[in-house]
């Protein structure tokens, strides 16, 4: 079993325009990198072709090639850094919402806002209880520190509601900002909610050695291994060794299994082959590094289910 702990929904109305354009400008830049074609014209004109999803259609027959069980989205709110787009945080949060329900026990769902919007907490409690979310995603990258006093009342409400917090760690694309994404400022978070389970996103890309130790003396802090698709396809043996050395600092118990798509699919990385690569560790891993059955099975889907529930099961 396969469970992507954390997905995005793309829909044009749905983000700003200026995310939009440096999309474009990142996969010409992963392209290159790769030694693909990159035409940022070619790329701009097929993007929405390729990413637009408005009922989760695209993505369940994702999920069906790919052998991926449950998918979680992870709704990004970059209106106040990038400029706000024609559909409101409600209304799309109320439409993802539709999406996991014409998908139910496929596709499930956090929240997401930034903490900076007025009424957002209680918006966030009635997405939970009367929506079915099942956690909370914040993106420091655009703009705020996970440990600024106004993102606490979200923390409160999270493990009053029992539900886990998601949030971007390590770097990001420009124009965001890095200082926002260290992921040392979940230490307070973790140490002032220590009931609240907290998710470091991306393993914190290149402050990963950090989080691992980070993780390894907390009881609340887990992290996904989403977005690290392009160093998997440029340098294999150097990302099993990496994911060697997280499982072995933080430990199985606390790796998630992600994608961060579906942005991946404009370089040609599918989640088909994302999550076969993890299947093949314990057989495929290079000479001197070594995975187990059940450590690649806590990564997979285990230890997302001991997070959320019984999810992904028929």
């Amino acid at each position: 079993m396969v469970i992507d702990f954390h997905h995005h929904l793309f829909n044009r109305d749905w983000l700003p325009e200026k995310f939009w354009s440096d999309l474009v400008q990142r996969t010409v830049n992963v392209r290159r990198l790769n030694g693909q074609e990159a035409d940022p014209e070619e790329i701009a004109r097929n993007m929405f072709d390729l990413l637009t999803d408005p009922d989760g259609g695209r993505l369940a027959a994702d999920m069906q090639d790919a052998g991926i069980a449950y998918s979680l989205i992870m709704p990004l709110d970059l209106g106040l850094e990038l400029g706000e787009c024609p559909v409101s945080v409600e209304e799309k949060m109320r439409l993802i919402v539709e999406v996991t329900r014409r998908h139910p026990g496929k596709i499930g769902s956090f929240f997401g806002i930034d903490p900076r919007r007025e009424g957002g907490v209680e918006l966030f409690e009635k997405a939970v209880r009367e929506w079915g979310m099942l956690g909370l995603k914040l993106d420091p990258a655009a703009g705020f520190y996970p440990n600024e006093p106004m993102v606490y009342p979200y923390y409160e409400k999270a493990s009053d509601l029992g539900v886990p917090v998601l949030l971007h760690t390590g770097v990001a694309i420009p124009p965001f900002r890095n200082k926002y994404t260290d992921p040392i400022y979940l230490d307070d978070v973790t140490l002032d909610f220590p009931e609240l389970t907290v998710v470091a996103a991306h393993a914190s890309f290149g402050w990963w050695q950090q989080l691992a130790f980070l993780i390894s003396k907390k009881t609340n802090l887990v992290t996904d291994i989403s977005g690290w698709q392009p160093l998997a396809t440029r340098d294999y043996g150097l990302f099993c060794r990496y994911l060697r050395d997280m499982v072995s600092i933080a430990g199985a118990p606390n790796i998630l299994f992600a994608s961060d798509g579906p942005a991946f699919n404009l370089y040609g990385m599918r989640n088909k082959w994302w999550a076969q690569l993890f299947r093949d560790l314990p057989e495929k891993a290079p000479q001197g590094i070594t995975f187990t059955q059940d450590e690649v099975d806590m990564i997979l889907y285990k230890n997302a289910q001991r997070i959320l529930g019984p999810v992904g099961k028929d």
